[in-house]
C-alpha cells in the first residue's frame, strides 16, 4: 500500500497529473519551480567548475548545464521505472496522469536554454530588449511553448515512439525527443534573430 501511494506520488509529480484539465501542461510548469532550486543550489553555494572554462560566466553555465542535464537523467531513469510498475498496475499504455515525462523533459528544455540567452546577451539585440524581457522569452516563453508544441503535435519520429514503443521507456523517451525537437527549434530561432539583428 506505502509503495502503491510513493509510485503514484512520484509519476503524477506530487498529484499535479491528478489535475482534470491539461496535466500534461501542469507538469511541464512543475519544471520551472525544479529549475530554479537547482539553479539557487549552484548559485548560492558558488558552485563552479572552473576547470571547464577559464571564463567565469562560461565555468558557470556549464556547470549549471551539468547540474540540470543530471536532473534530466535521473527523472528519466525514475520516470522509466516507476512509469512502468503503473502503466501495468493500471493496465494502461500511456495514462494521461502520469507527468514525471513532462516534467524531466521540460527540465531539459529549460537546462539547454541558458546558452541560448548567454548568445541574446552578447548580441545586439540586448540594445533593443531588457534582460527581464529576454529571460522571460529564453528561459520560460520559448522553453515551454516549445516542448509543448512538440509533446502535443508528435511529429515523426516521436509519433513513432508514442506508437511502438511502450511500457516506462516509451512514456518518457517520446517527451525526451520532444525535448530534442525543442532545443533544437529554440536555437534556429535564436539563431535566425543574431542574423537579423546581427551579432
Amino acid at each position: 500500500m506505502l509503495f502503491k501511494k510513493i509510485t503514484d506520488l512520484i509519476v503524477t509529480v506530487g498529484y499535479i497529473g491528478k489535475i482534470k484539465y491539461c496535466p500534461g501542461t501542469f507538469g511541464s510548469l512543475a519544471a520551472f519551480p525544479l529549475a530554479y532550486i537547482i539553479m539557487h543550489f549552484v548559485m548560492s553555494r558558488q558552485i563552479v567548475f572552473s576547470q571547464i572554462s577559464a571564463n567565469l560566466v562560461e565555468a558557470q553555465i556549464f556547470t549549471l548545464l551539468l547540474f540540470g542535464f543530471g536532473a534530466s537523467l535521473v527523472l528519466f531513469i525514475i520516470g522509466v521505472l516507476f512509469s512502468s510498475i503503473y502503466s501495468k498496475r493500471t493496465g494502461r499504455e500511456d495514462p494521461k496522469e502520469v507527468v514525471i515525462d513532462e516534467l524531466a523533459g521540460q527540465l531539459l528544455v529549460i537546462t539547454m536554454s541558458f546558452f541560448s540567452v548567454a548568445f541574446i546577451q552578447h548580441s545586439k539585440i540586448i540594445d533593443f530588449l531588457p534582460e527581464s524581457t529576454i529571460n522571460l522569452i529564453f528561459l520560460f516563453a520559448l522553453p515551454f511553448g516549445l516542448f509543448r508544441l512538440f509533446d502535443i503535435v508528435k511529429p515523426w519520429p516521436i509519433s513513432w515512439v508514442d506508437k511502438n514503443i511502450k511500457s516506462g521507456f516509451g512514456i518518457m523517451f517520446d517527451d525526451t525527443l520532444a525535448a530534442i525537437f525543442a532545443i533544437i527549434m529554440q536555437y534556429a530561432i535564436v539563431f535566425i534573430l543574431l542574423d537579423w539583428f546581427g551579432k
